[in-house]
């Protein structure tokens, strides 16, 4: 067997491992990408469909340059995508992709509780945006610090697996983004699983064992294992296909199809105030004594017979003084 036949023969294992994984889910999941602008997120989607599908097409429009492409929410679901010849794949539960606007890391700080990249991130996760929602209009009203009207949540939209979306060629790891996107994905409402893709690992200068130092620090940011992040060179359009790359995205949407993986609503234990402590009663201060009282009376009396005894003893040793001195 060569060694083309054998990279086939792996790939279709792998497809069928993950059609067994789809199989045993309920519904198709709903995944949200999120990460920097110009990171590569909407050209990731589009690879993982063109592996799917083996049509490489814009699945999800891309760009280029320094202006946003994605600038709306909008999700990707299986019925758009999804076409297979065989009819008993038809139905498989491949999951549904949400692209949403690349956030700016510099809106990202320690400082505020409520920034607009996690106002954002929030209405995308518990499935308060609606389809084709124009995010660069609503970022620019948060910023400009304008109250969004409260939305019912869509459960159909809610998300199940977050992917955190970050370039290789991107020097630095957006450390104030990734705390806001695991505040929203394990502390507030929901916990939610998170996945990590390096991007662009074939445009980068950057050696293969600087590549496994980036991959650790992403880890290490993010808080995952090292087995849930992909290192991936995405599909550029008209490239031929490449097996060892779908096999490796097989593999990891494989993981992301999970059962084991799903989103949950955290319960919040209501705890009462404790009540305040009764004051204590103020000590009352000692009053003087009452010379009226017995205990008075015979106080001021004894103090009398002192100082009569005392004025005796006095004249008595003055007498006995002056007795010695006469008889000198």
């Amino acid at each position: 067997m060569d060694e083309m036949t054998r990279r086939l023969k792996m790939k279709s294992e792998v497809w069928e491992t993950l059609k067994k994984t789809v199989k045993a889910l309920k519904e198709p999941k709903n995944i949200l990408l999120l990460g920097s602008f110009g990171t590569g997120k909407s050209s990731f989607i589009n690879t993982v469909i063109t592996t799917l599908t083996g049509k490489n097409d814009y699945y999800v429009d891309i760009g280029c340059g320094s202006k946003h492409n994605t600038t709306r929410f909008q999700r990707i679901s299986r019925e758009e995508y999804w076409n297979p010849d065989e009819e008993v794949d038809k139905f498989l539960n491949l999951p549904t992709f949400i692209d949403i606007i690349g956030m700016d890391p510099l809106l990202s700080t320690s400082e505020d509780e409520e920034t607009v990249n996690s106002q954002i991130m929030n209405l995308a996760i518990n499935g308060k945006l609606p389809e084709d929602a124009d995010l660069l209009d609503l970022g620019k009203k948060l910023k400009d610090k304008k109250q969004l009207k409260e939305r019912p949540e869509e459960k159909t939209l809610s998300v199940d697996i977050i992917i955190v979306v970050i370039s290789a060629e991107n020097p630095d790891i957006p450390q104030a983004l990734i705390d806001e996107i695991y505040k929203e994905a394990n502390v507030k409402k929901k916990q939610i699983p998170v996945f990590a893709v390096i991007t662009k690992v074939d445009k980068c200068a950057l050696s293969e064992q600087e590549l496994e130092d980036k991959k650790t620090g992403i880890c290490e940011a993010i808080g995952i294992a090292s087995d849930k992040v992909l290192m991936c060179s995405n599909y550029q359009p008209n490239q031929p296909l490449d097996t060892n790359k779908d096999i490796s995205v097989l593999e990891f949407l494989t993981k992301l199809c999970n059962p084991r993986f799903k989103a949950v609503t955290l319960q919040k234990m209501e705890c009462e105030e404790p009540e305040p402590e009764p004051e204590p009663a103020p000590v009352p201060a000692p009053s003087p004594p009452n010379n009226d009282s017995p205990f008075g009376v015979k106080l001021l009396q004894g103090a009398f017979l002192c100082l009569v005894i005392a004025i005796l003893l006095g004249m008595i040793l003055h007498l006995l003084s002056k007795d010695r001195k006469y008889k000198s």
